[in-house]
């Protein structure tokens, strides 16, 4: 790309020039914030600015930059928007997580007597479904259809999206009956709004019927089976992908690598990671995260921080989470409050995630003090308000270091109600050190909160169990029994020659378990 014309050459082509063209193309040249502010400046200097395409090229530089209140800027002082223009800093808002100045743009748009076109339909319904604006997105829906709007890719794409985001997964199927013909971009975002609602059955189906399909198609079944937890699924449908000859984009890559992430696949993690070095896709921040976060999970935390080094100024506060969420499931305490200190020295602002991460590894440690000092340094220091999981890993990092008084003082101080997931957090805690009668205290506010949940009285059987209370032990099991109550399993999982193998306690089903046993049965003869 050409260079950037010195400050005092720009001036001199504008004045020779004086020419709306070449101001059009010297701002497509700008590739970063501080190139198109010398424009900018230049452009007020010599009186341009206010020509309507001067200001619309100035504004669509900033919205691409992300630089959204410099944009917003040049935006409010233009007299007589245009459409362009409207459409231009509807996207910028919405991408910048305001979805709702952008629909007053949509409405200052209207008032004034403009008419939209197909840009910004798509535009304002992006807003829409980003703020799950049911009612305002059918009123755009009945404006595309006063205004004649045949059935258009982007256009009802962006509309079965804003409908199933909403919540009307019916109306989002009529939407996609209006095409004659299969479109692959509204079947995509149909199957992503059935993986939404968890209709794994209808998105399949779709995606089995359709006579074509791109990578975004691909795509959205393997996110679509991650978001669900359908972890297998998703590298299944991954390897089809790869099979198929289909080289996958960005998203299909995170969400697979997030499934071998919570499988523990790390052969499968790392021919991806290798797949990504061969072809040289470029690891992007998304990317980066996505391997931190799976070779911490798999085992494998030094692979996970030599990744984080290299990512060097591009980390944003979700992979400072992942790192620091990595170090704390390892028991690295010390690492953790290394990495938030660095992170903060860089001008990053934790946020709720990261100190979930931070008091966990406090809890894990046994860091009482330090917990306490991270978890008022989060309400006074940055302003984060503490959700039920922060108030949860306080009470777990109470619980643990058997302070159970403690534990209980603080639940009872909690600004909101305690849920069950607090009171479990203390029974367990309770069980751990032999604490029976506070354990019962626990188990009462449990079976109030959640009567039938089989899980919490398996955890107060094993209180009993413990404290040598064989007869209540025997009460809970026989009322477990009595009401057919379900109780989770322990399931781990292990990954072999590449395939995942899973195992739940107390169940036999495996193709290779007469195997299995004969080998423990030698271990233990030996």
């Amino acid at each position: 790309m050409a260079a950037l014309p010195k400050p005092n050459n720009l001036s001199s082509t504008l004045n020779r020039q004086a020419k709306i063209p070449t101001t059009v193309r010297l701002l497509k040249k700008c590739q970063n914030f501080q190139e198109v502010r010398q424009v900018h400046a230049q452009l007020v200097k010599l009186g341009l600015l206010d020509h309507p395409l001067n200001s619309g090229r100035l504004l669509e530089s900033y919205v691409r930059l992300s630089h959204i209140h410099y944009a917003w800027s040049v935006f409010d002082r233009m007299s007589c928007p245009d459409v362009f223009a409207c459409n231009t800093i509807m996207r910028g808002l919405t991408a910048c997580d305001n979805p709702y100045n952008s629909l007053l743009i949509y409405n200052k748009l209207l008032v004034d007597g403009l008419s939209p076109d197909n840009y910004t339909y798509t535009f304002v319904l992006k807003a829409c479904s980003r703020l799950k604006a049911l009612f305002e997105g059918r009123q755009v829906h009945c404006h595309l259809i006063k205004a004649g709007i045949a059935p258009d890719t982007y256009v009802h794409s962006s509309l079965i999206r804003m409908y199933t985001n909403s919540g009307s997964i019916a109306c989002a199927e009529r939407v996609l009956k209006g095409f004659e013909e299969e479109n692959v971009l509204a079947e995509n975002s149909m199957i992503s709004g059935y993986f939404g609602f968890g209709y794994v059955e209808e998105a399949r189906k779709m995606f089995d019927n359709m006579v074509t399909k791109d990578v975004a198609t691909w795509s959205a079944m393997v996110t679509g089976y991650s978001d669900n937890g359908l972890y297998g699924e998703a590298l299944s449908i991954f390897k089809e992908m790869m099979a198929a000859g289909i080289s996958p984009n960005e998203s299909a890559l995170v969400s697979s690598l997030c499934a071998c992430a919570h499988l523990g696949a790390l052969d499968q993690g790392r021919w991806i990671h290798a797949y990504v070095d061969e072809i040289g896709f470029g690891i992007s921040v998304s990317l980066g995260t996505a391997l931190i976060d799976m070779y911490a999970k798999c085992g494998c935390i030094d692979r996970s921080y030599e990744i984080f080094q290299k990512l060097s100024s591009r980390k944003d506060v979700i992979t400072w989470g992942a790192i620091i969420s990595g170090f704390a499931i390892h028991g690295r305490a010390e690492k953790c409050f290394q990495l938030f200190d660095e992170m903060v020295s860089e001008g990053i602002e934790p946020n709720a995630v990261i100190f979930v991460a931070i008091l966990s590894a406090c809890s894990h440690a046994g860091y009482v003090e330090a917990g306490r000092c991270y978890f008022y340094r989060m309400m006074h220091d940055f302003g984060v308000t503490p959700s039920i999981e922060h108030y949860g890993c306080m009470v777990d990092l109470l619980g643990r270091a058997g302070r159970l008084a403690e534990a209980e003082k603080f639940i009872l101080s909690m600004p909101e109600k305690p849920n069950s997931i607090i009171w479990g957090m203390l029974l367990g805690a309770c069980r751990m050190h032999n604490d029976v009668k506070r354990g019962n205290m626990a188990f009462q506010h449990l079976v109030e909160l959640e009567p039938m949940s089989g899980d919490r009285y398996k955890l107060a059987g094993l209180m009993y169990s413990n404290a040598g209370k064989q007869e209540n032990t025997k009460r809970i099991r026989r009322f477990i029994a009595e009401n057919d109550l379900e109780t989770t399993r322990g399931l781990s999982f292990i990954e072999i020659n590449g395939v995942v193998n899973e195992f739940v306690a107390g169940s036999v089903d495996h193709e290779k378990n007469r195997e299995i046993y004969s080998i423990w049965k030698g271990l233990t003869d030996y």
